[in-house]
């Protein structure tokens, strides 16, 4: 099989992002084989090497996409910054992609960009939406909750906004309801108190 069938196979998988063992059952090859395969076809420029046994096989990989390959075995979703872009709740387009997992926070830099990981409490994981191509984006009041969770946590990083607008979709009683899932009575407070500021700071622009 030539590199170019070979590579029309594995987009008719119908996944952006594939491993070296998708690719080798995909093909009926061993995983050495499959992993030569991929990385002449990344020295051709025709697919990436995203990490050690994950690809990106199709031109126009959002790294959102990657999220959850990042942080496996552990769930995540896209939130904070780059969630309220996507919202268009913030102009500003983020330098990094930023995700919320149970795992351990980490900073990880792929070919397809930089992949900041936050970690919350199990209690107050969830809150997202999955979109068609895969993509686990945090609603946008559980956006604005899990800002105001970590300036409660971890502090200035996420105290200091640029001007949000939190538009009709947002809906503050769903932000307080992940609140109320807090066990600690001071986080609650603090957090509320942060919900309440960015709603304020929000309704003057």
């Amino acid at each position: 099989m030539s590199a170019s069938s070979s590579l029309a196979g594995l987009r008719a998988m119908g996944r952006p992002l594939i491993t070296t063992r998708d690719a080798a059952v995909r093909l009926g090859q061993t995983e050495s084989a499959a992993s030569h395969l991929l990385r002449r076809l990344a020295d051709a420029g025709v697919v990436r090497r995203v990490r050690r046994g994950l690809w990106a096989v199709e031109p126009d990989v959002d790294p959102m996409q990657i999220v959850p390959w990042l942080t496996a075995p552990y769930p995540s979703y896209v939130s904070l910054w780059s969630a309220l872009h996507a919202h268009g709740m913030l102009s500003q387009i983020p330098r990094e992609t930023h995700a919320v997992s149970v795992g351990r926070p980490r900073r990880v830099t792929t070919p397809l960009g930089v992949v900041v990981v936050h970690q919350v409490a199990p209690e107050v994981f969830g809150g997202y939406e999955t979109s068609a191509d895969g993509i686990a984006l945090a609603t946008p009041a559980k956006t604005i909750f899990d800002i105001a969770y970590l300036a409660a946590t971890h502090g200035r990083p996420f105290r200091h906004l640029p001007e949000v607008r939190l538009g009709r979709r947002y809906r503050g009683r769903d932000a307080r309801a992940w609140v109320a899932r807090i066990p600690s009575a001071r986080l609650r407070t603090i957090t509320l108190d942060r919900i309440d500021t960015i709603e304020r700071d929000s309704a003057r622009l």
